[in-house]
């Protein structure tokens, strides 16, 4: 296997290691198919050495390309004639070096007869390909449950959601919510059966181990890398599970604890109920005669009350839909709540106050009383209408909000405050979470404030449009780069000026050289003319006088003379050579000089301008931010209190951090939600004019392409254009771009860069690494991609071209990861 000339030394040693070898006719009765008769030979006796990893002697043996290509000496096999083929005569022990020599590391022993006769058989026949290798089959088990190893995480660019490619699972994590929201499934997978069995279940992405994960720039879409194949997933934001017309103008809202049940109260008097679990709209309840401004069910979801503009406050039984009882109040009522344990209904008033009333005087008696039955409580201390109320979890508090700017903490016991949330402007709605720590208010100045229930400690203020509030936070980012880059580039044109005013006086002593180098030629110029003279006046005396000596010794004094003048004259015309080279050096480097000042002043100003334009974009985003929008009406915490959701006049529902208000996302509505609503299985419930509808706001991700596989075949990634496991993945800045890096282990390095909209391949980056690929990603600008490998470089290349513009190394070991500023 080794073709080094020195391994003779060792050959006497082994006396059957150069026997020549007497081809045997392999009898095929066809042609021989490189891949499937000789190929298999090679490898057993001689890819050991021979290999893209090894390649000795520069000789890689794997196809017919580097055979026909051949090594350090020469191409290895000559088609049709294996006589004069170096690899027939070297496997036939028939010239030396031998192959494969005896003994070797990899205990490959020589060709058998009928071996030696398939190889002949094929150079005989032309060296030729034949059919393409066969697609390799991988006996595929499904991964045992209990191996959850994570190798491989990614956070979305929103910062919200973390992946985590855990075994051959995908699963997410929603950060604002504290909890894991999904586990990705291929479809394509559950159809697969292992003794008898289904092999995997829901939550499987892969059938190997996700190695890595990325998020696209905009988060909406999830690429995870297996064994040949990377998936690459969607993000549906919402899903619309109900869109009901009511008939009538909605002006009431509410859901039961459970999320099996919603109600709406209407202008003309009625009250619906809504089905969430089937889709269905339910009973319509009447008896009002006028406007419904309040309904709310009891804990158990088994009661609705409903008040109004007539003044009449109704109990009703969801099961049927019947009124149990009603009573009539002093003033229009304008919010409901229940306490609780379902024993106290407290109503809000147009009159400014507040009763409360137990709920047995809400169930019709018989006889009917002949004395009016009056509230447990009322409850004053509000200057304006309460607009809203919500029961304080695990408490005997409830919580108001009123158009005097105040939202109240209110213990029902005593009717007295506990304490009050200022908002600045009339309150529309509020809203606490699910463990009761934190309140919400909105208001008409399109404010909403996130308060700590037990201090009152303002712990948020929200104002504005989520999109412009990222546009805010992505142009603040921008502008550090920007700053970054002005501070690069301004670096870059001082050290070109300090460097131009070196060339300058490196011209300027060259210059002084010169001169001073033909100043000091005038001295051994004229020396070397006297001594010239001298050596032809002795030269003449010595022919007058052939034996006189001191005629000799004075010619023989004045060829010493001459030749030490023609070697100082020498010397000083060197000098002046010199003193013209380094002119034209220095002149040389002061254009270069010049041009790269020239070049970092123009970058400079750029950078400038491309900061100043930041520096305009983002003012004029912070006005924007900084503009309150109309009245957010209504306003619900997750149930979890991670997110906040909220609407107002503008024609969406906008998300925000439960906890700290920083923006997470909108969602377009075709009109401003009047009413909004939290279920605690997570359904998003909006009303605007007659519509109730109902929304899925929960992530969810749906499998859209899976890059190396066949586009008929989902799970056969055979032809996959991808060698190995995928080991990293990174999508370009704008999104359309995906750069996937693995390779053969110890064989190979490779780096692909795939369009997302075609799933194709664009560019593979030929022989980036001489082994696998560990990490991969983009410049800021999209324009370089870095890599590193196992092979402990470091690459840098250009996307657009594929060219390869610098390695980096000094790594010891495998580089891991790697970043671009």
């Amino acid at each position: 296997m080794r073709w080094f000339l020195p391994l003779l030394l060792v050959v006497p040693a082994f006396a059957d290691d150069s026997t020549a070898i007497q081809p045997a006719d392999p009898q095929l009765g066809r042609a021989v198919d490189f891949y499937q008769d000789l190929f298999p030979v090679l490898e057993a006796k001689c890819l050991a050495c021979h290999n893209l990893k090894t390649k000795e002697g520069a000789l890689v043996l794997e196809n017919v390309g580097t055979i026909l290509q051949g090594g350090d000496s020469g191409p290895a096999v000559v088609p049709e004639k294996p006589d004069e083929s170096l690899l027939f005569k070297l496997a036939a022990r028939a010239d030396e070096p031998v192959m494969p020599p005896l003994p070797n590391t990899a205990q490959a022993k020589p060709l058998s007869p009928r071996e030696l006769g398939i190889l002949r058989q094929w150079i005989q026949e032309g060296a030729k390909t034949g059919n393409p290798p066969p697609a390799s089959e991988v006996n595929w088990l499904p991964v045992p449950a209990h191996i959850q190893s994570v190798q491989t995480l990614a956070l979305d660019p929103q910062n919200r959601f973390l992946a985590a490619g855990r075994a051959n699972r995908v699963v997410l994590f929603d950060l604002t919510e504290q909890q894991e929201t999904a586990q990705l499934t291929d479809p394509a997978l559950l159809s697969i059966q292992h003794n008898g069995a289904p092999m995997y279940g829901q939550g499987i992405a892969h059938r190997d181990f996700v190695h890595s994960v990325a998020f696209s720039p905009d988060g909406n879409l999830l690429a995870s890398a297996g064994f040949r194949v990377v998936k690459l997933w969607e993000r549906v934001r919402e899903t619309q599970l109900a869109d009901w017309d009511a008939g009538q103008p909605i002006t009431a809202v509410a859901a039961s604890a459970d999320g099996a049940l919603a109600a709406t109260g209407h202008a003309d008097g009625s009250v619906r109920l809504w089905n969430l679990a089937t889709g269905q709209p339910g009973a319509t309840l009447g008896g009002h005669t006028a406007a419904v401004r309040a309904v709310a069910f009891s804990p158990d979801g088994t009661s609705l009350y409903s008040g109004g503009d007539d003044k009449s406050l109704r109990h009703w039984q969801t099961s049927d839909g019947k009124q149990v009882g009603q009573l009539e109040t002093p003033a229009e009522i304008k919010s409901l709540v229940v306490s609780r344990d379902g024993a106290l209904v407290v109503s809000a008033h147009q009159d400014n106050k507040l009763l409360v009333w137990d709920k047995g005087a809400t169930v019709a008696q018989d006889p009917t009383p002949a004395e009016a039955p009056k509230p447990v409580r009322e409850i004053g201390g509000h200057g304006q209408p309460v607009t809203a109320m919500v029961w304080a979890p695990n408490s005997d508090e409830f919580l108001s909000a009123c158009r005097d700017g105040n939202v109240r903490l209110i213990n029902v016991t005593n009717g007295g405050q506990v304490r009050a949330f200022g908002l600045g402007a009339p309150v529309l709605d509020v809203t606490v979470t699910a463990n009761g720590e934190r309140v919400a208010g909105c208001g008409e100045n399109g404010v909403t404030r996130i308060w700590r229930r037990d201090n009152g400690q303002q712990l948020a203020e929200i104002k504005g449009d989520p999109s412009r509030a990222a546009n805010v936070a992505s142009l603040t980012e921008e502008q550090t780069v920007a700053k970054l880059k002005v501070g690069l580039r301004d670096a870059e044109q001082k050290e070109a000026e300090k460097d131009l005013k070196e060339r300058e006086e490196s011209l300027k002593k060259a210059n002084e050289q010169k001169e001073a180098a033909v100043k000091a030629l005038e001295e051994p110029t004229k020396k070397q003319a006297e001594a010239a003279q001298k050596a032809m006046d002795a030269a003449k005396a010595l022919e007058e006088k052939p034996e006189d000596d001191a005629a000799k010794k004075a010619k023989e004094e004045a060829d010493k003379a001459l030749a030490t003048a023609d070697e100082a004259l020498k010397k000083a015309q060197e000098a002046i050579a010199s003193a013209d080279r380094a002119i034209k050096l220095s002149a040389e480097a002061l254009e270069r000089s010049k041009q790269t000042l020239e070049t970092s002043k123009k970058s400079l100003e750029t950078a400038q301008a491309y900061n100043t334009q930041i520096d305009e974009q983002l003012k004029g985003a912070q006005e924007a931010n900084g503009q309150l929008p109309g009245p957010q009406h209504g306003l619900a915490f997750s149930a979890s209190g991670g997110q906040l959701v909220i609407g107002g006049d503008g024609n969406r529902l906008d998300l925000w951090n439960g906890t700290t208000g920083a923006a997470l996302e909108s969602y377009a509505t075709e009109m401003a939600p009047a009413f909004v609503d939290m279920t605690s299985n997570g359904s998003l419930l909006t009303a605007a004019g007659n519509r109730l509808i109902v929304r899925d706001v929960r992530p969810q991700w749906k499998l859209i392409a899976s890059l190396g596989a066949k586009a008929d075949s989902p799970l056969d990634v055979s032809q996959s254009p991808l060698v190995d496991r995928v080991l990293a993945v990174a999508f370009s800045p704008d999104g359309k771009l995906l750069a996937t890096g693995g390779g053969d282990p110890s064989r190979s390095g490779e780096l692909l860069l795939w369009d997302i909209a075609s799933s194709s391949v664009v560019r593979e980056f030929k022989e980036a690494h001489s082994d696998t690929v560990f990490d991969v990603e983009f410049s800021r600008e999209g324009t370089r991609l870095v890599s590193g490998a196992a092979d402990k470089f470091v690459k840098l290349f250009d996307v657009a071209t594929g060219e390869h513009i610098r390695s980096y190394e000094g790594h010891t070991n495998h580089v891991l990861s790697v970043a671009i500023k």
